[in-house]
C-alpha cells in the first residue's frame, strides 16, 4: 500500500466522527471468522461481482468489504489498490448497524465524513453506497459498495435495488463457499479416519493370523499327542480317535476363518462339505462303497465363527455315527447331509443316510447322546429321527446364517 498505508494507519484528524459498534458485535465476528474469508486470495466468482456492479451502477469503484475487529478488508476490490483500511474510516462501519442499504449522496457534506481521511485525502471520496452482507442469522458481515470520487445526488430505487441483488450475489458465493469447504473438511476427515480404520484392520489382521497359527500349531500339538496316546493304550482308542476327530473340527473352523475374506464368517457349504469328507474319510475304507452329497441352500450362506463351532461338531458326531452303523458289509451306502433356512428363519439341518442297521447298532453311544443333546441345546434347537427309510437325523434351530445380499 507504500504511503496510503500510512494514512490509514496514522492518528485521526481532530473532530472525526468515530462510527458505533453494532449491537451483536461478538456474534457478528464469530459468524465472519466461521465463514474463513478474511485474508483469503481473491477468487473470480467475487471479482465479476464487483466489476459488473461498478459498470451496471456507473461508479469507478466497486468493493467487497469484510469488517473484523480492526479492519475493513477487501475480499474483492474494483478501481482500488489498497487491500484494507482501519475499520474508524470505513463508510460501511455505517453499513453493518443496519441490514438496509446506505446512500451516501456526498460526504462532504454528511457530518460523519467531513473529516474522515478517506474523503479528505486519497482517494477523495464523495459518492457512497453500501449494501449489506447478511448471513441467514441475521448478522452484517460487512458490505458490497460503490464509491465515486464525484458526488451523486440521484440515486434511483432502481440502483438501489440493483446494489442489493448484487450483495445478494455476493452472500450466495460466501454460502456456497462455505460449504464447498465443509464439503471437502468432511471429505478429508471421511479419508483420514478409512485410512485410520485400513491401518486399524491390517493390524487386527496381521494379529488374528498369528493368533490362527498359534490355534493351529498347538491343535497339531494336541493331534501328535492323541495319536501316541491310542498307539499305546489300544483300550482306549476309539475314544480317543473321537476325540481327535472332535479336534480336527475345531482346525478346520480356524483355517476356513483364516481363508475368508473378512475373518468374520466362513462359507457353509464349503465348511459342511470338507468336514463331512474329511470324517468319510475316515470312518470308510477304500473297499467300501459310500457317496456322500451336501448340500446348503442358499449356497452363498456364512456362517459366524462361535456358531461354526457347535454346528461344525455336531455334524461330525452325526456323519461319524452313519459310517459306524449305517451300512453293513458290501452295502453301497448314500450319506446326505444339507442345511437350509426354511420360512420364519429357522435352519434344518438333516443327516440321512440308506443305510438298513437296526436302531440299537445305529443309536449313537451313550456320551455321543450327551454330546450330541449338548451341542443342539447350544443352538438352540430341536433333534428328531426318522427310520422308515434308512436314518433320518433332523435338527431344527433358529437360523444362524450370514444370508447374501
Amino acid at each position: 500500500m507504500g504511503d496510503r498505508q500510512s494514512e490509514f494507519l496514522g492518528s485521526l484528524p481532530e473532530g472525526f466522527i468515530r462510527p458505533p459498534v453494532p449491537l451483536d458485535e461478538p456474534q457478528r465476528l464469530i459468524a465472519l471468522n466461521r465463514y474463513d474469508l478474511l485474508d483469503t486470495p481473491p477468487e473470480q466468482a467475487f471479482d465479476h461481482i464487483t466489476r459488473l456492479a461498478a459498470s451496471v451502477l456507473g461508479t469507478p469503484i466497486s468493493l467487497i468489504t469484510l469488517i473484523d475487529e480492526t479492519r475493513q478488508w477487501f475480499k474483492s476490490r474494483h478501481g482500488l489498490d489498497a487491500p484494507w483500511t482501519r475499520r474508524e474510516v470505513a463508510f460501511c462501519s455505517y453499513t453493518i448497524l443496519d441490514t438496509e442499504t446506505m446512500v451516501v449522496p456526498d460526504a462532504t457534506a454528511d457530518d460523519r465524513f467531513t473529516a474522515n481521511p478517506l474523503v479528505t485525502g486519497d482517494p477523495n471520496i464523495r459518492f457512497y453506497a453500501g449494501a449489506p452482507l447478511v448471513t441467514p442469522e441475521g448478522h452484517v458481515l460487512g458490505t458490497l459498495c460503490v464509491i465515486d470520487c464525484s458526488p451523486h445526488p440521484e440515486f434511483s430505487g432502481e440502483q438501489r435495488r440493483l446494489l442489493r441483488d448484487f450483495a445478494g450475489l455476493v452472500m450466495t458465493e460466501i454460502d456456497a463457499r462455505s460449504a464447498t469447504l465443509a464439503l471437502r473438511q468432511k471429505v478429508r476427515e471421511h479419508q483420514e479416519t478409512e485410512r485410520q480404520l485400513q491401518r486399524s484392520l491390517a493390524e487386527t489382521e496381521t494379529l488374528l493370523r498369528e493368533v490362527y497359527h498359534r490355534v493351529k500349531n498347538n491343535l497339531q500339538v494336541v493331534d501328535t499327542l492323541l495319536a501316541l496316546q491310542i498307539r499305546h493304550t489300544p483300550v482306549d482308542a476309539e475314544i480317543l480317535r473321537d476325540l481327535r476327530y472332535r479336534v480336527y473340527c475345531l482346525g478346520l473352523v480356524h483355517q476356513k476363518l483364516m481363508q475368508s475374506g473378512h475373518l468374520e464368517t466362513i462359507n457353509l457349504r464349503e465348511f459342511l462339505r470338507d468336514l463331512a469328507q474329511a470324517v468319510v474319510s475316515y470312518h470308510i475304507t477304500p473297499k467300501d462303497e459310500v457317496t456322500l452329497d451336501v448340500t446348503v441352500e442358499p449356497q452363498d450362506a456364512a456362517i459366524k465363527i462361535d456358531l461354526a463351532i457347535s454346528l461344525g461338531l455336531l455334524v461330525t458326531e452325526l456323519v461319524s455315527n452313519a459310517c459306524r452303523h449305517a451300512f453293513p458289509p458290501g452295502q453301497h451306502g448314500v450319506i446326505d447331509v444339507s442345511l437350509a433356512v426354511m420360512d420364519g428363519g429357522v435352519a434344518r439341518l438333516i443327516i440321512a443316510d440308506n443305510g438298513a442297521a437296526v436302531l440299537e447298532t445305529h443309536s449313537p453311544s451313550a456320551t455321543g447322546q450327551q454330546i450330541i443333546a449338548e451341542l443342539v441345546d447350544q443352538l438352540d434347537g430341536d433333534v428328531t429321527m426318522d427310520e422308515n427309510h434308512g436314518t433320518r437325523i433332523i435338527v431344527t434351530f433358529p437360523s444362524p446364517l450370514e444370508l447374501p445380499c
